[in-house]
């Protein structure tokens, strides 16, 4: 057993929770596995006793297996702990395969023959689909030793590896550059076991949501880095490069990685350079290519076909690229040199066209049927602005279930027939592309079908939807997701949700959960504090205007900081006189109400207006709050403040119809009253999301008009749409309880504002 795999077990020993075994249940044992690979895994992924599997792999080790083969002494010392190792993780090729070599050198011929037989069963379910693919989905392994134990039964010689993303999502993809002799080319195959450790690993706080499988990626990079592993040195370059800024400033970070044979640092530090061209930036990326293209490998000639073609680090040379791009598709199975290179320039579109070499073999591929090439046109293709058009072969390789095994193809329709108008055709590939796992279409279709359902078993089924979209890496499913747990009072796991996109850089996630540690939020993890400190990081390094927002409103309040209505006054101030719209209405109506020290009416009306006249519809809701609640109490400032939240509901802000609605049906002056027009406007609201300030509006305004029935019923729906404890707690939620107890009386809501009309 490598160094590398026992630091992995130490690494998720730790992870993982001890859980009692299915008492009623016996193990899996090898011909459970030979009888039914597929069903065995899935017995495997869903029953917590496997939760300590990866300590199996310590019985490798004692037995001394390596790739070579087995230490019969140690086969016949361990022969039990063997044994017992393939009950706790019955799925692992290796286990199996060491089990078949120990039997071989003891002489035990039948056991040796269920062991192969089992071995067998799990690497045919393994690359029992297709593998090489646009996309594919990675076959699912238990940890790294099950890849070479795979490769080793099906007689396919190792040469190179490398992950294919730098981000992990629902897969973490290992791409394994494997020679098959049988086939006479290089094959690329994807492997997994990130989905694998996260379904085993449990008890730990944030089991369960997307950003344990970014612990567990980054934990196993980190151990076969330690083993000197050249896909985890590679992996740790590219992610110390995009620490530094991403920039070719910093290529150097990318060096180590490529030096040692690296595709994503090679690739990465080759593209860095065409976009951001400077001087010695491409220094030493030939050198670091060359002795992998030399002993055959077909990515790396790839690459540096690519590099004669940009003329990065060489001078330009399309007949040298075309040849090395020749070499590496003779070598490389399907293609894969062409469609590697035309990938990338995806990249490029915007830089240049691609060469006409590679525009022809493009061409030529697609006349001939090849099933992938096809899709990277079509890629190119959607690159362009303007409405798209794709070849019937394009549209066909797109559909092509080989090229579907997460949805990447049917998504590219989606995006295909959006652009082009097709709404219809849109909707039946996003069917598709969230079936086939797309994150981006099950975030997509699960919100719809939560917007729409009507019973708690639809409302699940659609949050189950959304919730695979977020272990996906969807960032907007991780967001809608966390709302849900936000209204439903669950701090907690909206923060576990969050977490995984926020670390991935989504800035619409970091902000949501700062957020969450900016309110204090019982049971959370992060503080004040780190909110605080990551509105500064957003500020300073990724120029947010939100992010000073959010800066201002503290400093206005003192929370997380002294009070500082200095500092309020320039964070709202800076991004107000670059045009930003929010920042100039918050400060319009800091300074109307004086929060920044001294009220300011003339200046915080001009704000407010500037944001107005730019069809900022958000400005009305705070105009028109500040004529009706703050300004001078007068009926005609009252009425102004109706008007104002008038014409932003006709802008289209949802808030403003609330505030005008709740304004004309709980108005003490029988001037404003007007309980008819006020349900009219409301009613929209109850289309427009479950927020329970606005189902509130509509019960008064149904209340307002008599129908106290149905102000009731609205009333309680409100209640139950309270988040955490409010629901229950009579006594708060800015009087809920008390509206309902009205609406029972035959009550209509009046505001208790002025106590009486103005008399004028």
């Amino acid at each position: 057993m490598s160094t590398g795999m026992i630091r992995i077990a130490a690494f998720l020993s730790l992870l993982a929770c001890a859980w009692p075994a299915t008492a009623d249940e016996r193990p899996l044992e090898a011909r459970d596995v030979i009888a039914a690979p597929e069903a065995a895994w899935n017995r495997f992924l869903s029953d917590p006793a496997y939760a300590d599997a990866y300590d199996a792999y310590d019985a490798l080790g004692a037995v001394g297996y390596s790739q070579a083969g087995v230490d019969p002494d140690g086969c016949r010392q361990h022969e039990v702990a063997l044994a017992a190792a393939i009950l706790r993780a019955p799925v692992s090729i290796a286990l199996h395969r060491a089990r078949m070599l120990c039997a071989e050198a003891l002489g035990d011929d039948a056991s040796a023959e269920e062991a192969m037989l089992a071995t067998g069963a799990l690497s045919r379910l393994a690359l029992s689909t297709s593998r090489e693919g646009f996309g594919p989905e990675p076959a699912r392994v238990l940890g790294p030793a099950d890849v070479y134990a795979l490769l080793a039964s099906a007689g396919l010689e190792f040469r190179y590896e490398y992950f294919a993303s730098v981000e992990p999502q629902r897969h973490y993809p290992l791409v394994v550059a494997v020679w098959d002799d049988a086939k006479g080319v290089e094959r690329h195959l994807w492997f997994d076991y990130i989905d694998t450790a996260n379904s085993v690993v449990r008890g730990d706080p944030f089991s369960g949501y997307p950003v344990q499988r970014r612990q567990l990626a980054h934990g196993f990079v980190e151990s076969l880095a330690e083993g000197d592993d050249a896909s985890a040195r590679d992996m740790q370059a590219v992610l110390a490069f995009r620490l530094a800024g991403a920039t070719s400033a910093v290529v150097d970070r990318l060096k180590p990685g490529a030096d040692a044979g690296g595709i994503q640092s090679a690739s990465t530090w080759l593209l860095t350079c065409a976009l951001q061209p400077a001087d010695g930036c491409a220094d030493g990326l030939v050198d670091a290519l060359l002795p992998h293209a030399e002993q055959e490998h077909a990515a790396h000639t790839a690459l540096l076909a690519l590099a004669y073609a940009l003329g990065v680090g060489v001078e330009r040379d399309p007949r040298s690229a075309e040849a090395l791009l020749d070499v590496a598709d003779r070598r490389w199975h399907g293609r894969g040199g062409t469609v590697m290179v035309a990938g990338m320039w995806t990249q490029l579109a915007a830089r240049e066209s691609p060469p006409d070499f590679l525009v022809r073999r493009m061409q030529a591929a697609q006349e001939t049927g090849d099933p992938v090439v096809p899709v990277i046109g079509a890629a190119w293709a959607l690159a362009e602005e303007g409405a798209p058009q794709l070849a019937p072969a394009q549209l066909r390789a797109l559909a092509d279930p080989a090229n579907n095994g997460v949805g990447k193809g049917y998504a590219l329709l989606v995006n295909y027939h959006h652009r082009r108008g097709e709404t219809l055709a849109a909707n039946g590939w996003m069917k598709s592309a969230s079936d086939a796992g797309d994150p981006n279409a099950q975030a997509a279709v699960g919100s719809t079908l939560l917007a729409a359902a009507t019973t708690e078993t639809q409302r699940r089924e659609a949050m189950a939807l959304i919730e695979l979209g977020a272990h996906g890496g969807s960032a907007f499913a991780a967001r809608n997701r966390a709302h849900q747990s936000l209204m439903a009072g669950q701090w907690a796991q909206a923060e576990g949700w969050l977490l995984g996109a926020a670390q991935a850089g989504d800035v619409d996630s970091i902000l949501a959960l700062a957020s969450l540690y900016e309110q204090a939020r019982p049971g959370v993890h992060g503080t004040v504090q780190q909110a605080m400190e990551t509105y500064v990081a957003l500020s300073d390094h990724g120029d947010s205007a939100e992010a000073r927002r959010r800066l201002a409103e503290m400093a206005i309040a003192g929370r997380g900081m002294d009070k500082d209505l200095v500092r309020a006054d320039a964070w709202l101030r800076v991004d107000a006189e670059k045009g930003d719209d929010a920042s100039a209405a918050r400060l319009g109506y800091a300074l109307l109400t004086g929060e920044l020290g001294v009220r300011n009416e003339s200046e915080g009306k001009r704000w407010l207006e500037h944001a107005i006249e730019r069809s900022y519809a958000a400005a009305y809701v705070a105009y028109g709050g500040w004529y009706f609640y703050s300004h001078d109490n007068a009926l005609d400032s009252r009425r102004r403040g109706l008007e104002l939240w008038r014409e932003g509901a006709e802008a289209g802000d949802p808030t403003a119809r609330n505030n005008f609605a709740w304004g004309l049906c709980t108005a003490p002056e029988a001037e404003l009253f007007d309980a008819a027009r006020g349900r009219e406007i409301a009613m929209p609201l109850l289309e427009d999301g479950n927020r329970a300030t606005w189902v509130d509006t509509v019960a008064a305004c149904h209340a307002a008009v008599g129908e106290y029935d149905r102000a009731v019923e609205l009333q309680q729906e409100a209640i139950e749409s309270l988040p955490g404890q409010s629901a229950g707690d009579e006594s708060g939620a800015d009087g809920f309880h008390a509206r309902l107890a009205l609406y029972r009386e035959g009550k209509r809501y009046i505001e208790p504002h002025r106590a009486r009309a103005d008399p004028r």
